[in-house]
């Protein structure tokens, strides 16, 4: 069983590696990534970012989004040995940038993840994911701190994207209180594991 789960994360790798993606021709940074982390984690973190990680070793770049939320999921003593990171889309674009086509081919890339991970919670980071996984249109501020159902028993926690948190972490009053509300839902993930 554990052999046939490998083969298959290869077999989705190497099907990733020869998509046809017309946007990124040309484009010296094309890589295409499934994501990083424990592939049995618990946790499954589904962004939109493509600095969440540079490589399947969870490697971030110093500054990015993604040094910042592997912090704070350390300091809400969420170890890497809990989770994986992936984007909906697996590429240096963002959701809103593939084609219709693309997408349709990008969530299919997600639901094999989502099957062959198994995890108890996906983290929802950010509206776009939200929209993706629950096919409704969100407001984050609204759905943020409660758990959502899904399928295969699997809950969904919707939360700020860490890119967002990043830039208005440092802001004054209301501007401010996505960074503490983003720290809030980490932690309620530690309890709900």
């Amino acid at each position: 069983m554990k052999l046939e789960i490998r083969e298959l994360w290869e077999e989705l790798k190497f099907d990733l590696g020869g998509m046809k993606m017309p946007k990124l021709d040309g484009v010296k940074d094309r890589k295409l990534l499934l994501g990083g982390g424990n592939t049995k984690g618990d946790i499954l973190f589904i962004g939109d970012d493509p600095d969440l990680f540079e490589d399947e070793n969870m490697r971030v770049l110093p500054g990015t989004s993604g040094e910042f939320f592997i912090k704070l999921c350390d300091l809400a003593d969420l170890s890497p040995e809990k989770y994986y990171i992936t984007n909906i889309s697996k590429c240096i674009l963002k959701w809103r940038e593939l084609s219709e086509e693309e997408k349709k081919v990008m969530k299919e890339y997600l639901d094999m993840q989502i099957a062959l991970i198994k995890p108890k919670i996906i983290v929802a980071l950010g509206p776009e994911v939200v929209t993706v996984l629950l096919n409704e249109e969100s407001n984050i501020s609204d759905m943020r701190g409660k758990v959502y159902n899904w399928e295969g028993n699997i809950k969904v926690i919707p939360t700020y994207d860490p890119g967002y948190v990043k830039r208005v972490r440092g802001l004054d009053g209301k501007k401010a209180r996505p960074a503490v509300e983003f720290w809030n839902d980490l932690k309620m993930i530690k309890t709900e594991i």
